[in-house]
């Protein structure tokens, strides 16, 4: 199963249908966020240090100025620019805290995004936005798209490479 997730994720990253990578979202969750998550069992038996290569961009402080600001591919970085990247090994819990987005004085990190994606927007069931990050994030994604793309599924497709970058040794412990 873990297998197949990871091959999951992969295909779905080369599409550019909304649908497609918004059910990242769900395969995420299950690797990452479930109670006895997919990696953690699979890592129970092997025991590897897991960790996560991020770009440690800093999230501007929350001011009238600063209406909304997005990481996006900034948070991968084999995608950032190059004079702003600074690259951190973070593990998961570390990296599920990260701020990706701040809108309006609110700040949303990866966990959050998974979980509106899952919950809210469909990937697992459709549901109504409850906190405010949820209605935030709903809005957004009517509103501002990256590359023909609402901003929190574009924002999937980093944290998704990011993850399977950091889950290749456990893929490669399973294979071999």
């Amino acid at each position: 199963m873990f297998i197949k997730t990871l091959e999951d994720i992969e295909t779905r990253l080369t599409s550019y249908d909304e649908y497609e990578i918004l059910m990242v979202a769900g395969l995420l969750r299950k690797l990452l966020l479930d109670g006895d998550s997919l990696m953690n069992q699979v890592n129970r038996g092997k025991k590897l240090k897991i960790t996560f290569t991020i770009n440690d961009r800093k999230i501007p402080q929350a001011s009238s100025d600063v209406v909304f600001w997005s990481i996006e591919d900034g948070l991968d970085p084999d995608t950032s620019v190059p004079l702003l990247c600074n690259p951190k090994e973070v593990n998961k819990d570390d990296l599920l805290k990260i701020p990706i987005i701040l809108s309006n004085g609110k700040t949303i990190n990866i966990k959050d995004l998974i979980q509106h994606m899952a919950h809210v927007e469909g990937a697992i069931h459709p549901g109504i936005p409850k906190s405010d990050e949820e209605k935030i994030l709903k809005g957004l994604g009517r509103i501002l798209g990256i590359g023909g793309l609402p901003v929190g599924i574009r924002l999937l497709k980093a944290i998704a490479r990011v993850v399977l970058r950091g889950l290749q040794p456990l893929r490669n412990e399973v294979t071999n």
